[in-house]
């Protein structure tokens, strides 16, 4: 009986071949980005989304099937014991690991988006990102009415210690006009528009009122989605000048 074509192609691979392990003058940081995984604790499970690069060290290249399978470990301990397992797993044979965690975490009447990035042992860095709301302060001096829309404010921190979204994300809102909501009757609709025109803020306000409540924060950036312009409104602090957010 003939042989399958399939079966003699097979005697061209060589399995010994090592391509990532070729040698290499300069070091560079390469990985997965964008890899999406189930992260489970105990009862809790939801869907992020990974980032993993190390070091090539004087290799060509990196092994990215090993930091695909080292994305599959259950979390235990919280987003940042997981993600540091996850270092610790890559840096037994390529070390210089560094991760990053983006998600949607359910907030209030919204998803927030948060992201964490750590190494091994080092402190984490942290990104928060939440929809509120915003009453002009000028058009409501000028008019007596505030011109509204929505906005964003881009919060981030960095700790060794674990923090706790919730508290962080209920903080944040605080610095809006209102916060949003998905269904409003009438009358609640009414009392909300009340209380944005009654705390009306810019911008700027945004920051200073975020700062005021993280004064160990790195970086906050606020946009407000203009209502009567195309443009939209933007203001940011940092922590260290020029100092820009790693997503």
């Amino acid at each position: 009986m003939r042989e399958p074509a399939t079966s003699r192609a097979f005697e061209y691979i060589d399995a010994t071949a090592d391509v990532q392990k070729e040698s290499s003058d300069l070091a560079v940081s390469a990985g997965v980005a964008n890899l999406r995984v189930m992260y489970t604790d105990g009862k809790l499970s939801m869907p992020v989304s990974l980032s993993i690069q190390t070091s090539t060290g004087l290799h060509r290249g990196v092994h990215m099937s090993r930091l695909v399978r080292a994305a599959k470990a259950k979390g235990r301990g919280g987003f940042e014991s997981w993600l540091r397992g996850i270092c610790h797993e890559v840096n037994e044979t390529q070390p210089g690991s560094v991760v990053t965690c983006a998600l949607e975490m359910p907030f209030d009447d919204q998803f927030a988006r948060v992201a964490i990035r750590t190494t091994e042992k080092g402190a984490a860095t942290y990104e928060y990102r939440l929809t509120g709301m915003t009453a002009c302060p000028c058009s409501k001096k000028m008019v007596g009415i505030g011109h509204m829309q929505r906005a964003e404010i881009t919060l981030m921190s960095r700790g060794k210690k674990s923090s706790d979204p919730q508290s962080v994300l209920s903080r944040v809102s605080e610095c809006f006009s209102a916060q949003p909501r998905e269904e409003l009757k009438r009358l609640e609709e009414a009392k909300m528009i009340l209380a944005a025109q009654a705390n009306p803020r810019f911008a700027e306000d945004l920051v200073r009122e975020c700062v005021k409540r993280f004064p160990d924060a790195l970086y906050v950036s606020a946009r407000c989605f203009e209502s009567i312009h195309v443009h939209d409104a933007v203001a940011t602090w940092s922590s260290k000048p020029g100092w820009v957010p790693f997503v």
